[in-house]
């Protein structure tokens, strides 16, 4: 258990080990219950994005269906661990004065496919993609328009 990050006890200046031993079972199992709890709600918002995948009732040939990033019935990526995304539900429910949640475990089976991370372009290297796209864009539109005057005079 790490005394600096989310709980913040990396504050505490404890000299006695019997006060740093209950303070770091304490620690233990806050971490322990806001794992639960973010795990809890990150498994409710699978079940909404599986059933109300995006463009599922658009025909195959639809232009989203061919823009598509990841494969039908895959989730999106993880942006939050579930330790952050508990803090935030527990900073949320404090704001509006709810009772707390209690935190339920629950056994997942391994997956059975690991997709590697991408990684991320710089934004120079956007900016260059987006501009020779661009670019490229302007010329099909020049050609187009120049055979479409061939084609009327």
């Amino acid at each position: 258990m790490r005394k600096r990050g989310l709980w913040g006890g990396q504050h505490g200046k404890m000299k006695r080990a019997s006060s740093v031993e209950r303070l770091w079972l304490a620690m233990a199992l806050a971490q322990l219950w806001g794992v639960s709890l973010g795990c809890q709600s990150e498994e409710k918002l699978e079940a909404k994005v599986l059933q109300h995948e995006p463009g599922a009732s658009l025909p195959e040939r639809h232009i989203a269906h061919r823009r598509r990033k990841r494969a039908v019935g895959q989730l999106p990526a993880r942006r939050l661990s579930c330790g952050v995304r508990a803090r935030l539900i527990l900073l949320a429910m404090q704001s509006q004065s709810q009772p707390l949640p209690v935190g339920i475990w629950r056994a997942e089976p391994w997956p059975e496919t690991i997709t590697a991370p991408q990684k991320q372009l710089k934004p120079s290297a956007l900016n260059k993609k987006k501009t020779q796209k661009e670019k490229e864009r302007r010329k099909r539109q020049k050609r187009r328009a120049r055979e479409h005057a061939r084609a009327q005079g």
